[in-house]
């Protein structure tokens, strides 16, 4: 029985092409990320959250190098603990990033329905925020 779809292939060339822009601009953020991680295991220090340092209170992103070296332990309960808003909403910022980069890739502008995401999902950050300090 054959169906009335026809299928492109999945790795064909537009595909392929948008995957190596992806890796290329995505290599030097993840290469700082391993050099930061490998740096915290052998110094022990974090660097320090100036909004915290500042004022006493913690910023929407507080613990998320707490969280971030806990997800490569594979402490899930500890990554949560550290910032609950960033670990719960990581594919989330995940495909905005991957996203942007098509975007990018494809040099075309970020719809309106994208930015009122994006403000959404801040506004929400902040509420976090002043939840996690105050209550």
């Amino acid at each position: 029985m054959k169906s009335g779809l026809k299928m492109k292939p999945l790795y064909d060339e537009q595909v392929c092409s948008f995957l190596h822009y992806l890796i290329k601009k995505t290599t030097p953020f993840v290469i700082l990320g391993v050099v930061y991680y490998i740096w915290l295991r052998m110094t022990h220090l974090y660097i320090p959250c100036i909004f915290r340092s500042i004022t006493g209170y913690r910023c929407p992103c507080c613990g998320t190098t707490t969280m971030c070296v806990s997800i490569l332990r594979f402490r899930f309960g500890d990554a949560f603990y550290a910032n609950p808003f960033i670990f719960t909403t990581i594919p989330f910022i995940l495909f905005e990033i991957v996203y942007n980069v098509y975007l990018s890739y494809t040099e075309k502008r970020m719809p309106l329905w994208n930015k009122a995401l994006l403000g959404v999902y801040c506004s929400a950050l902040l509420i976090f925020a002043i939840i996690r300090d105050f209550m």
